[in-house]
């Protein structure tokens, strides 16, 4: 458990209160990509319409018990953006998850396959902190189920960063110089660990279209069933709230 953790990276600083790591972002960024409607509330939070089990099996976890542990940490997580100083506050990720009801206090529900019966669909209001944070960039252009499927961390945050960008820079990333824009600067057997840990995942991450060759990151065509697209998505800023809370822990390297 964090308290008070004070994270800097190149978008802003932010303080976070709470367990926060990859399968979080996994479970975040699908709720976002499964989103069935979106609406903007007058406070400026936003309410998604999911279904559980397609964000459950999309952000790759199997374990019902798993899953609502991850979903309490989102939403008993505390950021406090301190900058930049326009979108300065403090407060929630994830304000609320509860049933979806019609006006006339009935469920809304799918059909369910396994059962032959139906299930409940959930509405689930994003914080306002959070909403500022990403200043509407959460929408993803990418299906994370890929990146949750890579069993590093540190990989994840990598895809993560590299696939938020629409151009690359000339010659490529750095591998140190990813490591450090997700990680935060790291003693010299933190970082040589990371690399490790990247170049493990190295397959996967060219699935992705993301190349590691020696200490250069190049991103390269995607496969065409690589990686889902969402017709209405949008290239993430940096300001991306996977990368603004600095999440490229190791907590699910298993």
């Amino acid at each position: 458990m964090l308290t008070g953790a004070a994270i800097e990276t190149p978008w802003g600083k932010i303080k976070l209160w709470g367990r926060l790591g990859q399968q979080h972002a996994d479970v975040l960024d699908a709720i976002c990509f499964e989103r069935e409607k979106k609406a903007d509330l007058e406070d400026g939070r936003i309410k998604l319409l999911v279904d559980p089990a397609k964000v459950r099996r999309r952000a790759g976890i199997t374990s019902g018990t798993q899953f609502q542990s991850i979903l309490k940490e989102l939403e008993q997580a505390v950021i406090e953006i301190i900058e930049p100083a326009h979108i300065a506050c403090s407060g929630h990720l994830i304000d609320h998850i509860d049933y979806a009801m019609r006006s006339d206090g009935t469920r809304i529900t799918r059909h369910n396959p396994l059962t032959g019966g139906e299930r409940a669909l959930w509405r689930v209001e994003l914080g306002k902190a959070l909403c500022k944070l990403v200043a509407g960039d959460i929408w993803l252009g990418y299906d994370p189920a890929p990146i949750a499927r890579l069993d590093r961390g540190i990989a994840q945050a990598i895809a993560r960063h590299v696939l938020s960008h629409k151009t690359e820079p000339r010659c490529g990333w750095t591998l140190d110089g990813l490591i450090r824009a997700v990680a935060g600067e790291i003693d010299e057997q933190a970082m040589r660990d990371r690399r490790r840990e990247a170049r493990k995942n190295s397959v996967a991450l060219a699935d992705l279209g993301i190349i590691i060759d020696g200490d250069r990151v190049r991103r390269v065509e995607q496969k065409p069933d690589s990686v889902e697209q969402k017709p209405d998505s949008v290239e993430q800023k940096p300001g991306a709230w996977s990368k603004s809370l600095g999440l490229a822990d190791t907590e699910s390297d298993t």
